[in-house]
């Protein structure tokens, strides 16, 4: 400790970092040795309760970071990170801080630690951040008149040709077209300027439950969709999950979207609505809109955000240009992946304010549930023990996560289960499977609905029941509301329905 003493004293450690207001620690093996006089005041801490303690002790939400600071380390002598401490009175200090390994001897090793709070830098930003959405704002307004201009000078342009060739059906025909599809880019900019200064008063401050609200817009998008084409829900293990914006605006966003997908589809096809968590430095919804349609041409997918880019004769060339700037100023962004001929995949990215969800991660085991003190994370009731016979069951669920999770559970309850991806499997076992009592199976499975799987199995197994899953509502209109399963659902429900089912 003499050495350590000598260095601190020779390098004016103290002095230096209280000037600068840096937060100083020195740590051997893991115990903090060292602390400047910043350090112990603003962590409301005593030397003789930090020295020679775990720095681990004290740190919030890092239960794995001396492993993985020791790991980088090893490759370099310095590592910048964020490093967020517990204080005496419970508040968090976020440092953004540099880590130097230190090393006197192969047997004498110090780790020092500089570290500047950046509570009042976040703040700032934040500030800097709503004045440049303000700026933008303004700069958007500029832009929004000139084309009003343009779009009122087309308008009349196309009047007087109209006029002017009144005895040419066709030239009239023509113009007319025309015109219409200038007002509708009228139409459009109006929703947009409404849009955006209401978004600056209201969108912000409202919030949305995203998922009762796809389940009570399910039927508009299908009507929008049309009868040839099958909208497939994805709730994932979410009850519900709160993010920015009204309804009357989100609903404005899907309808865009699916409109988009339903020009993309030819004929029949699908469009996929699925919702997941992901935490980076906070959490956020990620939608994600996907459809089996046409694709859009490689070059082309860096224009679709841009204002009046189209390749449709009826658009204004403005409807994703107009979704990007409202996800943009919730605070969101927007990714899209196409091939041609393949589909299109866009991906949602906005804040998640609050969640709930399910007791078990049964229907999308992927969801991130990282530790956001800011987020509330509430879970339902836990499972009760289900006290129907044993039974010998199928289970056909092409997400292989949600399978085992799935095929654990009724095991765990003591029934007999033989688990399949995919029908094809299933097929090539069927000598394996002996006296089913039951075959539960996803509606929707690759290639074949669950229904025929189920008319199927029916002719080898003539006594074989079955239990419907789907997140699709108007699944709900073709199955007698005994066979089917609405996802997102409960373990506890999920054994309740089997009991049904089987009564």
């Amino acid at each position: 400790m003499v050495e350590l003493k000598k260095i601190v004293e020779t390098l004016n450690l103290d002095e230096c970092a209280r000037d600068l207001d840096l937060y100083v620690m020195i740590l051997e093996q893991d115990k903090v040795v060292y602390l400047n006089k910043v350090a112990e005041e603003n962590l409301g801490y005593t030397k003789e309760e930090l020295l020679e303690k775990g720095i681990g002790g004290f740190l919030a939400y890092h239960p794995n970071f001396l492993t993985e600071l020791k790991k980088e380390l090893l490759k370099k002598h310095k590592h910048k990170t964020i490093i967020k401490f517990l204080t005496r009175e419970g508040k968090i200090i976020t440092l953004e801080a540099f880590f130097y390994k230190v090393e006197l001897t192969p047997q004498k090793i110090f780790i020092l630690m500089v570290g500047k709070d950046t509570g009042e830098l976040t703040e700032l930003r934040t500030k800097i951040e709503e004045l440049e959405k303000n700026q933008r704002f303004s700069e958007f307004l500029r832009s929004l008149v000139h084309d009003f201009n343009n779009i009122l000078q087309n308008t009349l342009k196309y009047l007087k040709n109209i006029e002017e060739n009144v005895d040419k059906p066709e030239e009239v025909k023509r113009y007319k077209f025309l015109a219409e599809k200038t007002l509708k880019s009228w139409i459009d900019l109006n929703r947009l300027l409404i849009d955006y200064t209401k978004g600056i008063r209201d969108v912000l401050s409202s919030q949305l439950e995203m998922v009762s609200f796809l389940k009570n817009n399910l039927d508009i998008f299908q009507i929008i969709a049309g009868p040839k084409i099958q909208i497939q829900l994805s709730l994932g293990s979410l009850v519900n999950v709160f993010v920015p914006g009204e309804e009357t605006f989100w609903r404005y966003i899907f309808l865009n979207f699916i409109s988009n997908a339903k020009d993309a589809i030819e004929d029949e096809g699908e469009i996929e609505i699925a919702l997941s968590l992901k935490t980076l430095e906070k959490k956020y919804l990620i939608i994600k809109i996907k459809d089996n349609g046409c694709g859009i041409p490689e070059e082309n997918l860096e224009k679709i955000f841009m204002p009046f880019f189209t390749t449709k004769k009826e658009s204004s060339g403005l409807g994703l240009f107009l979704v990007k700037n409202h996800i943009t100023s919730l605070g969101g962004k927007i990714e899209v992946e196409s091939k041609v001929n393949l589909g299109t995949t866009f991906k949602i990215w906005v804040p998640a304010l609050s969640v709930t969800l399910l007791s078990n991660p049964l229907i999308n085991p992927n969801v991130n549930s990282g530790n956001v003190p800011a987020l509330s994370v509430t879970l339902l009731s836990p499972l009760k023990k289900s006290e129907i016979k044993k039974l010998n069951i199928i289970l056909l669920e092409d997400e292989l996560e949600i399978l085992t999770s799935m095929q654990e559970i009724l095991e765990g309850e003591g029934h007999q289960v033989w688990a399949f991806s995919n029908y094809e499997e299933l097929e090539k076992n069927l000598d394996k499977i002996s006296s089913p009592d039951l075959l539960i199976t996803d509606y929707h499975m690759p290639g074949i609905k669950g229904f025929e799987v189920y008319q199927n199995l029916k002719q080898k197994f003539p006594d074989l029941k079955v239990l419907f899953l789907t997140g699709d509502l108007l699944s709900l209109a073709e199955l007698p509301s005994f066979k089917l399963l609405l996802k997102p659902f409960t373990v506890e429900q999920l054994l309740a329905k089997i009991e049904e089912v089987m009564l």
